[in-house]
Parts: structure tokens; sequence; C-alpha cells
């Protein structure tokens, strides 16, 4: 926001500083004793006002002297019962709001940029004057992806909290002059929706998916963005086909197959097949532009190949076919998944269902997003980066 307290630069008061005169006749009465107090001041009242006016439309420094002169014009001389005495007091005040509210709103901003830390504590005036304001909310959105893109997870649940916020009100209708860290209002959106999943796919898996199945069907940057793919398989795995598995172990595991044990297995097979179909859009967007995303592509074929092998037969036919045609097919959507394949075959026959051990193989971590460099800016918040971490195992 550089020189933004220009904006409160306004138009001097056009009025002559003058005080009233109070004609005595001194024959017809006897001399009153004449008024004292800060209102019969005249002259340090006008040199006080003169410093006012001199510097509430010059540079920051310059607004800060006026502001401090306004401040103390009206602690000494706001009071005054004169006429032209109210009409500056009520010009002086009026400004001196004005100030007040855009210097919180440039703290607000700068600790977004420079010091996300500092953000929420210094933006909570301004949010709590300020609730629908969906600028605001959304400052703090980029303070928990600035954050978050340092390695922090510190911010991230007051983040996602901004983002809901910052979410329902656009869906009721608010707008904003600028949707900064985002580009335009559909990208931002979508791009709230990936990262309150980004920031909450760990503790509610479930949640997450729903948001990124909403942003893998739109149309904004995020539905383009390998990482969201990422991340909407890990969110799988992390929720629906992890407690399908923890299930079918304390269950089933070891024993002789059932019409029961089969259910489940299948069920697990199915959620599986989502996780696959995420992390093979997620790579063929890589393969897209290897330039950009080279490092995705090496991160996660190897995930990818480890959970197709694990659903064929420990085979990687097919593969190569499935991340060049993804793309053209529609994204499977939670109950609305063909029946079952046949279960991954082992020649035991002593684990369960065909002797499979269900989803042992973790996908990567969701990708950690970068924010944009400023939320000020208004272009799109820059892609978010693959993890290159290994997955561990359950």
């Amino acid at each position: 926001m550089k020189n933004a307290l220009r904006l409160l630069a306004l138009t001097a008061l056009a009025t002559v500083f003058a005080l009233p005169a109070y004609a005595q006749d001194a024959a017809a009465a006897p001399a009153a004793a004449a008024p004292t107090g800060p209102c019969t001041e005249a002259d340090a009242k006008a040199a006080v006002y003169k410093r006012f006016t001199d510097n509430f439309k010059g540079t920051p420094d310059q607004q800060k002297t006026a502001y401090e002169s306004g401040r103390e014009y009206l602690s000494k001389y706001g009071s005054c019962e004169a006429a032209g005495d109210k009409q500056i007091a009520t010009y002086v005040q009026n400004w001196v709001g004005k100030y007040e509210k855009a210097v919180v709103e440039f703290n607000c901003t700068k600790a977004a940029n420079e010091n996300p830390s500092q953000a929420f504590e210094a933006c909570r005036p301004l949010i709590a004057a300020n609730p629908d304001n969906v600028k605001f909310h959304l400052a703090l959105v980029g303070a928990g992806i600035k954050s978050n893109a340092s390695g922090s997870k510190n911010l991230n649940a007051q983040a996602a909290a901004e983002a809901r916020t910052a979410l329902r009100l656009i869906e009721q209708g608010k707008t904003a002059d600028t949707w900064a860290p985002f580009a335009n209002q559909q990208d931002t959106t979508m791009g709230l929706r990936y990262y309150i999943a980004a920031w909450t796919y760990d503790s509610a898996p479930e949640g997450a998916v729903a948001e990124l199945l909403k942003v893998a069907q739109s149309s904004s940057i995020f539905a383009k963005e390998p990482a969201t793919f990422q991340l909407l398989g890990a969110a799988y795995y992390n929720g629906e086909l992890k407690k399908l598995a923890d299930e079918y172990k304390a269950k089933y595991e070891g024993k002789e197959e059932t019409p029961e044990s089969k259910a489940l297995f299948d069920r697990i097979n199915v959620v599986l097949d989502r996780v696959i179909d995420a992390y093979a859009r997620a790579v063929a967007l890589s393969n897209a532009n290897p330039s950009k995303y080279g490092a995705t592509t090496t991160a996660l074929r190897p995930v990818l190949t480890n959970l197709y092998k694990q659903r064929h037969e420990n085979s990687e036919a097919g593969l190569n076919e499935l991340i060049a045609s993804v793309l053209s097919k529609p994204l499977p959507l939670p109950g609305q998944e063909p029946a079952p394949t046949a279960s991954p075959a082992s020649s035991s026959g002593t684990n369960g269902t065909n002797g499979a051990s269900p989803a042992t193989a973790q996908p990567a971590a969701g990708a950690t997003a970068k924010p944009a460099s400023s939320t000020t800016n208004t272009t799109p918040a820059a892609k978010p980066a693959a993890t290159t971490q290994r997955p561990p195992r359950f």
C-alpha cells in the first residue's frame, strides 16, 4: 500500500479562521470580565490548526504530523462553542477518524505481507469493525499462505477459519475491490476451497475431499494444478481408505474369506481406484508442463506406480495408458463409481480376500502451496508445488 495514506488527503476546508467580536457599549453596561481559557487563545489555536492544514495533504510522515496536530486541536479546542470553532473541530475530527482507520488497515496489510505471525493480531481491530469485509479476511488468508509456504503450520487453523468466513461472505453476495492474493472472484472461491483442504486434509480429510471435488470440477486455475489432484488423492487415502483398511485389518486380516470380508475389500478397492485416478491426473498434468512440474512428476510417479501395482497384481501394465487418457475421462465421484473389478490376486489364499492386504502404500502428503508475494497483489497465487517427501506407511 505504497503511499496508502495519501488517500486521505482531502480538500482543505475553505474556512476563514476568525474569532467572534463582541461589541460592548461601555456607557450602557459595566465592563464584563474578559473570557479566559483555551478557546480565547487565538494565536495558539490558529497555529495548531495551521500545522494541521499544512501537512494533511502531504507525505505519510506529514500526515502523521497532521494527525498529531489534529488530536491536539481536538483535545484543546474541540469543545469551543463559537460557530467557527465547531466547524473546524468537526472537520478535523472527520479527517482524524479516517486517518486512524487507514492506519489500522495499513498495519494489517503490512503485517500480512511482511510478518504473517503478527497479522492476525494486527488485523483484529479491522476485522472486528468490518466483519463482512471480504478483502480483510482475504488478507489473513494470504498471511496463512505465506506462513505455510515458509514451512510453518502455526497459522493453518486460523487461516482456514478466515478462508471459510471469506467463502461464506462471497456466497452471500459480498464482493471486494480486490481479490488478492487471487486474480478474480472465481479463482478466489476455488482458491479458498483449495487452501481450506490443504490446511485441514490431515485432520479432516473427508471435508477436504468435499472441497477439492468442487475445485477439480471448476474452470479455475486450481482445477489445472497437479497439486489439487495430489491433495485429493492424499485426502481420500488419509480419510476413507485408511478407515476402511483399518476396519478390514481388525476384522478379517488373516482369516478365510466371507461375503462380508469380500464386500469390505471391494469397497476398499473402489476408494483405492479413486486415489489412483487422482494421482494419475496429477502426473498427467505435470507431464504436460515438464519445465514447470518436472519435480512433481519425479515425486509422484513412484507413488502412483506403487498404488497401481498393488491394485493390479503387482503389474504396471496399463499404467502409461491410464496416465495418457485420464484427463479425458470424467472425474470419479463417490457413490457414482462402476461396480468394482476383481480384487488384487494372491496365490496363497490365506490373507482375506484373495490373500491381499488392503492399502498399505500411503501416497505422498498433500502439496504445500506457495503464496502470492503480496496480499495486495492482484495476480494469481503462485501455483502449489508438489512435495518430494517419501511417503510413510501405515
